[in-house]
């Protein structure tokens, strides 16, 4: 199913709009008609050095260096990064996907398994050259999402330099569950940030129990980023990321469309 077409369907609209959101916000609309669920998940993370084979990529020539820690790094990684690679990874869906906790089915030489989206994609470590945890040979069957409940309040924000067609500085999934103002469950995704879609592990610690207010979602995003380690040209990202993480928030927990 192209992404198009999934994006538009009422269904996901209606109980998993954070997807439909997504998918939206992600290409332009010819890339979104030819582009299916697995090839977005299994996009390269990548920098504009992977593509300039004139320059050293750790990912594109393991051992030759990176390019991007001391040169144009605006759009790079300020989570998770590694000597070896600073590199973001460009879906969006596959950020809704991490909020939404949803599960990937595969098939390969050693059969079938299912992983959880949060261990789909690798950190780049010593390693950059592998972005997934998927084996050679290994396909993408299906991806699970959960039953629909929560996750019909949720959202995603994306922040990029023009309007569309372009890969996300800062974007922000968000499932939230308040009782009586307080916060039940609630699920965050970044991207833009890391070489993985980002699981707001943390800030969901802090913020469970907690009254949804401004205060608290400020209080949670600061956690959140305490291990953000920007480089010479995006330390803006540790700023708009705990902005739109406040104000994602603060929509879902006042209904605002």
């Amino acid at each position: 199913m192209p992404n198009s077409v999934l994006a538009a369907d009422r269904r996901v609209r209606r109980r998993y709009p954070v997807l439909s959101q997504a998918l939206l916000a992600g290409a332009s609309g010819q890339l979104r008609n030819l582009a299916t669920t697995g090839g977005n998940l299994l996009q390269r993370t990548r920098c504009v050095y992977f593509q300039d084979v004139t320059t050293p990529c750790n990912k594109r020539e393991p051992g030759s260096g990176c390019s991007a820690i001391e040169g144009y790094n605006r759009e790079l990684a300020i989570l998770g990064a590694s000597p070896a690679c600073v590199a973001t990874h460009p879906s969006d869906m596959a950020v809704a996907m991490v909020a939404l906790d949803a599960r990937v089915r595969t098939q390969g030489p050693s059969g079938r398994r299912t992983i959880p989206i949060t261990e789909l994609h690798r950190l780049a470590g010593d390693e950059p050259e592998r972005d997934t945890v998927l084996e050679h040979g290994e396909l993408i069957t299906a991806v699970e999402l959960p039953p629909p409940g929560a996750t019909a309040n949720s959202r995603y924000r994306k922040v990029r330099d023009r309007a569309s067609y372009a890969f996300a500085l800062v974007s922000v999934a968000a499932v939230l569950e308040l009782t009586d103002g307080v916060v039940g469950q609630v699920r965050v995704g970044l991207g833009g940030v890391a070489h993985k879609p980002w699981r707001a592990a943390r800030l969901e610690q802090a913020l469970r129990g907690a009254p949804a207010t401004t205060d608290s979602f400020h209080g949670a995003a600061e956690v959140e980023l305490a291990e953000a380690r920007p480089l010479t040209g995006n330390g803006f990202k540790v700023p708009l990321a705990r902005n739109v993480i406040i104000s994602t928030l603060l929509e879902l927990a006042e209904g605002r469309s």
